[in-house]
């Protein structure tokens, strides 16, 4: 009795089961058709560098005021403002100088007693305007003449708590003087940070050949991080993630949507290079603001 009712259950699902497939997959076809359609650009990543840009500008490796000890008067001045001056060359005769000169000859007077008198160079550099003329009477602590080296030059910038783990005196630096491209290099980083803006400080330098480039010149300083894969996309196809981070939302396995947090590496007004996305993506370019991370969708 049994074996007769499971052959009849069976003959009855043998019929009955393709009109169930059939209604199943007019379900599912129907459950797709009613999916959200984004529209997608399929990316594909390019090697950039990836580089920190700012503004600066240049500054005098050296610049010294020269300084009298003693009160006397300026006998006479030696070079003219704006000439290059030699280390321990005479560049403005006190009075008494010759007389002095003569007593540490003798050794009737110490050395540090006659550089007093003997207001000396202290590096190679080009003497500045408004020293002291002959006739005119100095006091002690005051200035006689101002050096200035122009040797190499200093550029100080700021980077933020974000890049300067990736900043060392190893990096390589680019410099753009009033246009023209010249090689610089860190020499210092800040091992603190400025408590107010969460900036360091850096300062590059740059070897001034021939003395082309003067003290207080625009410049633009790009600190090379290294490669890193990059995508162009609009930024008009951002979204926010759950805690207010910056990426976009891609397609991924099984027609899900996913929310990427990306890095701006260069932003403009047409397009930004971001990083953060694998090789290949299928960005949603359309539609991205309808959709949730995890929710399936079609995509054309």
């Amino acid at each position: 009795m049994t074996n007769s009712i499971t052959k009849k259950f069976l003959a009855i699902l043998f019929f009955v089961s393709p009109l169930f497939a059939s209604e199943w997959g007019e379900a599912n076809k129907n459950s797709e058709d009613q999916l959200f359609t984004v529209q997608v650009l399929d990316s594909e990543a390019f090697v950039i560098k990836d580089s920190i840009e700012f503004s600066s500008t240049t500054e005098a490796h050296q610049r010294i005021e020269v300084k009298s000890e003693i009160m006397t008067t300026v006998e006479e001045v030696l070079r003219k403002a704006g000439t290059f001056i030699n280390k321990n060359d005479l560049v403005i005769r006190l009075d008494e100088y010759n007389t002095n000169l003569e007593l540490y000859k003798l050794d009737l007077l110490s050395e540090s007693e006659f550089k007093k008198i003997a207001l000396y160079a202290p590096f190679d550099g080009i003497l500045l305007d408004n020293h002291k003329i002959a006739g005119e009477l100095v006091m002690p602590g005051e200035k006689v003449y101002e050096l200035i080296d122009l040797s190499s030059l200093e550029i100080y910038g700021y980077i933020n708590e974000n890049e300067i783990l990736d900043i060392s005196t190893k990096n390589e630096v680019d410099v753009t003087i009033l246009g023209e491209e010249v090689k610089g290099f860190i020499d210092y980083v800040s091992p603190i940070s400025d408590p107010e803006t969460k900036t360091f400080e850096i300062v590059v330098k740059v070897k001034n050949k021939d003395l082309r480039y003067k003290d207080g010149l625009s410049s633009m300083i790009s600190i090379n991080k290294g490669e890193v894969l990059a995508h162009k996309i609009s930024p008009s196809i951002l979204a926010l993630g759950n805690e207010g981070q910056l990426g976009v939302k891609v397609i991924i396995e099984g027609n899900e949507v996913e929310f990427k947090d990306i890095k701006i590496i260069e932003d403009t007004s047409e397009y930004m290079l971001v990083t953060g996305l694998s090789e290949k993506e299928k960005i949603i370019i359309v539609g991205q603001q309808y959709v949730s991370n995890g929710e399936k969708v079609n995509f054309e």
